[in-house]
């Protein structure tokens, strides 16, 4: 008999347990019987018969002391299988009969001389299968997050930098005007309310994407969300024409703290999901949180307008609250080796060189075209400009000669990415060039209030949730460039619809339907990017690639809304030096050709394939 005809016995289905009483044939009939089949006889020899011309047990099927030719040995294994507490049973051999009696199947069991004697009754069969490992589900919940609830949470907290880069534009926003007289500004000095928060944020990305991917991450998100509380409680005390210095400096460094935020969550949301319909779902809802804090920002901002240190207060509030959700939920994952086996990235390997060159870089082009429309663009500003183009030149150029770049290498290289970044760029640039002026519209054109300004702009959060519904839908059955085409024509929608009013146009006829619009564009078109830029980097970069779309997003608001406003004011600039109607719609024009050549280059260049589901790059 061979041994597969014995396992093929001992692995009867666990619905036939054999008990071996009197009212029912005990497993050594069938054992007999299936070894006179397998020899060719019609009736069961005898046991010791049966035994001595079995073939040489292997050790691995069956059980070598019962198919050994000494059969001395069988009484002490019994004795033996009894004490272990296998569930298999020895009939007596004064019997003639040597019944094997399985009463649980045994394949995953170990073997019984490697058990030590039960102390209690057999577990059930139900014990027995939660017990046996499994396998673990790629697309399925994280195992490092545990279970849905928690998952939920981690997701929320990680997306809080995309929530809190929305919130901290709106609630300064809508309160432009309220800001311009607590601080005793001039009108050509309302940019860097904005300019100040984007040139601290561009900074910060570029530094904190990679040190996320070096250092254990979540002590850097917890840090940035303390800092937060702490700066967000100093701007309370800020809005003062004696301290309006010190509010730029709040400003600053809000932005710097988002900028971590913002790449530290990308770098662990990158790590913990692998590419597939789990991981696109999830970046679809961080996309939605920048128009929804966008939102939720004019809201509180227009609410609190005659409180303004209540603006920066309840901020402060809520950014306590959130280093608390993120010290609790956020995985203590430490820098992650591309390869099984191989080293993980150290802080050693930082790229001190590269990061100089960019910090330096993105400065000087910042402030020098945020402080250009200020200053009807002094000699200093385009030297600002120039020398911060040339340091972020020799920034790529040095890239390529180190070891481990902050900007993995192999995106550059990677086919459609560049003119993604540029499409993407072009894009948001005229959303957010937009977005500031058709504010100014209500505000300073409608003479609309701070609070009726945030509702205007409920379309925003609505319209969020919409489009990371669908983009979370369709990611794995549609290639993502047609997604980002979308995307690009929503965001010529918003100044296609504000080009036509007056100061008398009802909101209802035309600013609602562009609003909603609009919204769709940087929400799929950051979903659809971050994706593409994170499913082809390895698992120790994903901070990097993250920081990168970041930094283009920060570039693109500075510089498109900085040649906005000076076309604005070369059309139509009032005796108090505001942009008027004509103006703006000389910026709605440029923010509309934008989008329209971002869209253009999409169809050119850029090629997504539909999202699937594998294993990081290595």
């Amino acid at each position: 008999m061979s041994t597969t005809t014995v396992e093929t016995v001992l692995e009867q289905p666990r619905d036939r347990q054999y008990r071996g009483d009197g009212n029912q044939a005990g497993v050594g009939s069938t054992f007999g019987a299936t070894i006179g089949q397998t020899a060719g006889h019609s009736s069961v020899p005898e046991p010791r018969a049966s035994l001595e011309t079995l073939d040489p047990a292997t050790g691995t099927q069956t059980p070598e002391a019962l198919l050994s030719r000494d059969h001395s040995r069988l009484q002490p294994l019994e004795q033996d299988v009894a004490d272990a507490g296998t569930g298999l049973e020895l009939s007596n051999p004064a019997r003639e009969s040597y019944e094997l009696q399985p009463t649980v199947s045994l394949r995953g069991r170990p073997s019984t001389t490697d058990r030590q004697p039960s102390q209690g009754p057999l577990p059930s069969l139900s014990e027995q299968e939660a017990a046996l490992p499994r396998k673990s589900d790629p697309q399925g919940i994280p195992p490092e997050l545990g279970n849905f609830a928690s998952e939920v949470i981690f997701v929320l907290v990680c997306s809080a930098g995309q929530l809190l880069f929305g919130w901290f534009l709106g609630d300064v926003n809508v309160n432009q005007q309220q800001l311009r007289n607590a601080l005793g500004i001039e009108n050509t000095q309302l940019p860097w309310l904005v300019g100040a928060f984007n040139i601290a944020n561009g900074l910060s990305v570029m530094l904190s994407g990679s040190l996320t991917d070096l250092v254990p991450p979540k002590f850097l998100i917890v840090g940035a969300f303390i800092f937060l509380t702490i700066w967000n409680t100093v701007g309370a005390f800020s809005l003062t024409p004696q301290r309006a210095i010190l509010f730029f400096v709040v400003r600053a460094m809000q932005g710097l703290a988002v900028g971590t935020l913002v790449s530290g969550s990308m770098s662990i949301l990158g790590r913990v999901y692998n590419p597939g319909i789990r991981k696109t779902r999830v970046f679809s809802a961080m996309a939605a949180m920048a128009p929804s804090g966008f939102w939720i920002g004019s809201i509180q901002g227009g609410a609190l307008t005659a409180h303004l240190p209540w603006v920066f207060g309840s901020n402060a509030m809520l950014c306590g609250l959130c280093a608390i959700a993120a010290f609790f939920t956020i995985p203590a994952l430490k820098p992650a080796a591309d390869i099984p086996g191989t080293e993980a990235p150290s802080l050693r390997q930082f790229d001190y060189i590269g990061a100089l060159l960019a910090v330096s870089g993105s400065v000087c082009l910042l402030f020098g075209l945020t402080q250009g429309s200020v200053t009807q663009w002094s000699p200093y500003t385009y030297a600002l400009v120039v020398a911060g183009i040339l340091l972020l030149a020799a920034f790529f150029y040095a890239e390529s000669r180190v070891p481990r770049p902050l900007i993995p290498t192999r995106l550059w290289k990677t086919p459609g990415f560049a003119p993604l970044m540029l499409a993407y760029f072009l894009g948001f640039g005229a959303y957010i060039s937009w977005q500031f002026y058709a504010i100014q519209f209500w505000l300073r054109i409608q003479h609309a209030s701070p609070l009726t300004v945030a509702l205007y702009l409920l379309p925003n959060l609505i319209a969020g949730i919409i489009a990371t519904y669908i983009v979370s839908r369709i990611m794995h059955l549609v290639p993502g460039h047609w997604i980002y085409v979308c995307a690009m024509l929503a965001f010529a929608t918003g100044p296609a619809f504000f080009l036509p009013q007056t100061a008398g146009t009802s909101y209802w006829a035309l600013s609602m339907p562009g609003i909603a619009l609009c919204t769709f564009g940087p929400d799929l078109s950051f979903a659809a990017a971050s994706i593409f830029i994170t499913s082809n980097v390895a698992r120790s970069y994903q901070g990097s690639a993250g920081s990168l779309l970041m930094t283009v997003q920060n570039l693109s608001a500075a510089i498109v809304t900085s040649v906005a406003d000076a076309i604005g004011a070369q059309v139509a600039l009032t005796e108090e030096g505001e942009v008027g109607l004509e103006g703006l719609r000389a910026i709605w024009w440029f923010g509309l050709a934008a989008a329209v050549v971002g869209a253009g280059v999409t169809v050119v260049g850029v090629r997504i394939p539909r999202e699937e589901e594998k294993e990081h790059v290595t």
